[in-house]
């Protein structure tokens, strides 16, 4: 029998494939949301309530956030519901969108288009607590450091949006991991079969939007932390150096600060762990 012939022919790039996730996995990532969901809709029901005008801007940071969030978490469970084939760099999708036949490329770029636009509150939170805190003075540049890179961080979410459009507008797109494909099968004859299915993600290097869309997003993603620690650093350092300031004010300031760090902890956890 000729290696040709011992590979799988019985799943069609262009046909959909709907084998659905191990039990376990599913009800771990449905049920979660039994915990997150009431605990985000008591939330925002309490910021719809706030009528303080000094809470009004940094209440509509924390309302985006917690959509963006609600988002994020509802995709990553119900839509995509991916699961790796280790060790190859393999995405099978078992959600919705798997079941509306979208191709596995398509769903892992939209999965970090939603992970891009989270970071934008979280990190417009922390500049609210940095102006907070700093006084802008002329000649200090460290002090407007936070605001350039919101500007930057900004800049290079278009970009990535743009690069995603320009994906899903290329035909080439889908060939090249249809290639990639073609490729691994002769090497590894014991791979499972249904990693040809259209709805499979497979890591394509020789495709250069989706290379320049994973770079930008790890660029966005160093933004953002390089950010985050920034500006907790700069405001616990600004504290200790303000003197007009009472010992439980800086107290307060010091704990919403790491309060939200704890809280930006999380949600990256919450994302990156399924």
């Amino acid at each position: 029998m000729s290696e040709s012939e011992c590979l799988p022919t019985h799943w069609s790039w262009t046909m959909p494939c709907f084998q659905p996730a191990p039990e376990l996995y599913s009800f771990m990532m449905h049920y979660l949301h039994l915990i997150t969901t009431p605990v985000y809709v008591i939330t925002l029901v309490a910021l719809f309530k706030e009528t303080s005008q000094l809470f009004q801007k940094y209440k509509y940071y924390l309302i985006v956030h917690i959509i963006t969030n609600f988002l994020s978490e509802g995709y990553v469970s119900f839509m995509w519901l991916p699961r790796t084939h280790l060790p190859y760099d393999v995405y099978k999708s078992t959600g919705i969108l798997a079941h509306l036949n979208f191709s596995g490329v398509f769903q892992f770029l939209l999965l970090s288009q939603f992970l891009a636009f989270t970071g934008v509150p979280i990190l417009k939170m922390f500049h609210y607590r940095f102006k907070a805190v700093v006084l802008y003075q002329s000649g200090k540049f460290y002090t407007n450091l936070p605001t350039f890179g919101i500007y930057l961080f900004r800049f290079l979410i278009v970009m990535h949006l743009l690069g995603f459009i320009w994906s899903m507008a290329d035909g080439q797109t889908i060939v090249y991991p249809k290639n990639k494909m073609d490729e691994l099968f002769p090497k590894f004859l014991d791979l499972p079969a249904e990693i040809r299915c259209y709805t499979v993600f497979i890591l394509a290097p020789e495709d250069p939007i989706l290379i320049l869309s994973v770079i930008l997003w790890g660029v966005l993603c160093t933004i953002g932390t390089v950010m985050v620690l920034t500006s907790v650093m700069l405001i616990n350092q600004l504290l200790n150096k303000t003197k007009n300031l009472s010992k439980e004010t800086k107290k307060l300031q010091k704990m919403l600060v790491f309060s939200l760090l704890a809280q930006a902890a999380i949600h990256v956890i919450m994302i990156l762990f399924p």
